[in-house]
């Protein structure tokens, strides 16, 4: 049996409703719950299509022309609905924003069977279907019935699926009281850190909601599994392109998540966007093409600081990676490049040229931060806007290692406890991977940054940084991309 890891161009589809304009009991998040995991699951290599406030009939063709679409592309099926949804007799129904139930017998006629869209997903023959049910928010029916129960009941996953609740059968979930409900916010969270199983990722919902509800929500997965399957593998598991692989053969050369990405953006003029593929892919199959785009676009990068190949290193130079000097022969002074950070979600655009602050026999300090020991153990990060200074555990040495680990316990300015759970999962040639999980104690913030370094280089070739809130309501997240640029060694 194939598996993500394996194939890397296995078919993605997901169908996401996110009902919100109930006439009667609305609801504060489902749309923007539905928007959430959109973007989360683009990022993970799946198409999707996406219902907001939806009819009856509306759903219903959208149940119908997913199931005909999985059918015909296979892979892996996904279906997502957040809003109201409520049991009778052991049955599970969602409910549409036109839903006119007056009576308990009038549920099953004018709502659908959560087991009915599941039969139809499995009809498909497809290798795997996962459900996600964020539909126990309390139902005002429930009230007039007699033999509806709060929450939803237990569903048998069959064969090759698993079926997720925000919260346990028979209980509530939180509808939020920030823009997304408690459950899908955790749960994007999770489908974009990279190298976690399936199962993994509901396990680490199920932690982060108990945690923040005060146990007062437990998320629950019916599962029958069979295989492997990742929403975002770790780069040390896609597909590499043979060698001498052209264009043509981008199933080979272009893992399924670029493809998506790329299908995302490929008519994108906004240099935002364009930016962000280049932070993530940096060696793309559509590397190229980008940076010509971006080259003939208004408020770009300008052509010093896209991205090409780094000059060769003149004879009798002592250098860690090819144009980049080793930190043994920084001084001060030294200008080593500029540094590009991208917001990603307002598209806002910050540059800066690093130079060499400080240099001693013990380390070296940049102007953005950072500090590398002449060991060429890294002291200090910046992280996005911020930096990290260590003061106990450890960060990596330079050149990275693959397999290398660590913990790292340190402040993040204005004297903010931090701890970075950090590791090397990837390198390819001279080039090595950083996975870092944050987290802030005091503010209950949280997320990675993911980082790519070139040899013995100080400052990573390219970053992604993604932090979040623990508490709704509490601020936005951030969500960063950065690159570095050389432009001179002296």
């Amino acid at each position: 049996m194939r598996t993500w890891a394996q194939s890397g161009t296995e078919n993605r589809l997901a169908l996401v409703i996110g009902n919100a304009s109930y006439k009667n009991s609305p609801l504060r998040n489902p749309v923007n719950d539905a928007r959430l995991m959109e973007s989360s699951l683009r990022e993970a290599g799946f198409q999707v299509i996406r219902g907001e406030n939806v009819s009856l009939r509306e759903m219903r063709r959208l149940v119908r022309d997913f199931g005909d679409r999985l059918k015909q592309t296979g892979g892996v099926g996904l279906f997502y609905f957040a809003g109201h949804g409520v049991q009778m007799r052991g049955e599970n129904y969602l409910i549409s924003v036109d839903s006119d139930i007056r009576n308990e017998d009038e549920v099953a006629d004018d709502a659908i069977n959560a087991q009915l869209v599941l039969e139809k997903m499995q009809s498909a023959g497809n290798r795997m279907n996962l459900v996600i049910l964020d539909a126990c928010r309390n139902n005002p029916f429930a009230v007039k019935s007699r033999t509806a129960a709060a929450g939803l009941a237990q569903m048998s996953a069959p064969s090759g699926s698993l079926v997720a609740y925000a919260t346990a059968p028979g209980s509530i979930a939180s509808d939020g009281h920030g823009r997304n409900g408690l459950y899908t916010e955790h749960l994007a969270r999770a489908i974009r850190q990279p190298g976690l199983p399936v199962e993994e990722v509901f396990k680490q919902v199920r932690a982060a909601v108990r945690r923040d509800s005060a146990n007062q929500q437990t998320p629950w997965e019916n599962t029958a599994l069979e295989g492997q399957f990742f929403f975002k593998p770790s780069m040390a598991a896609m597909p590499m392109a043979a060698p001498g692989a052209g264009a043509q053969e981008a199933p080979t050369g272009a893992s399924a998540v670029e493809l998506a990405y790329w299908d995302s953006i490929k008519t994108s003029r906004r240099p935002s966007e364009l930016e962000a593929y280049l932070a993530q892919f940096p060696n793309g199959q559509f590397a190229g093409l980008v940076r010509a785009r971006l080259a003939e676009l208004p408020g770009s990068a300008p052509a010093s600081l896209s991205p090409s190949a780094p000059p060769k290193p003149s004879a009798g130079t002592s250098q860690s990676a090819v144009g980049t000097p080793a930190i043994s022969d920084l001084a001060m002074g030294d200008t080593l490049g500029r540094l590009s950070m991208t917001d990603k979600l307002t598209g806002r655009r910050h540059e800066d040229i690093v130079r060499v602050t400080e240099a001693t026999s013990e380390r070296v300090l940049f102007s953005t931060g950072d500090a590398i020991g002449r060991d060429e153990q890294v002291q200090a990060v910046r992280l996005g806007p911020q930096v990290f200074r260590l003061n106990s555990g450890s960060l990596w040495r330079l050149p990275l290692h693959a397999g290398a680990s660590g913990v790292a316990y340190g402040t993040i300015d204005p004297m903010l406890e931090t701890q970075l759970e950090w590791r090397v999962i990837q390198e390819v040639g001279r080039e090595a991977r950083v996975e870092t999980k944050v987290e802030f104690f005091r503010s209950r913030r949280y997320g990675t940054w993911v980082a790519s370094y070139a040899g013995a280089s100080p400052m990573p070739t390219a970053f992604e940084l993604a932090i979040h809130s623990a508490v709704a309501g509490t601020g936005g997240p951030e969500l960063l991309s950065g690159q570095f640029q050389q432009v001179s060694a002296k």
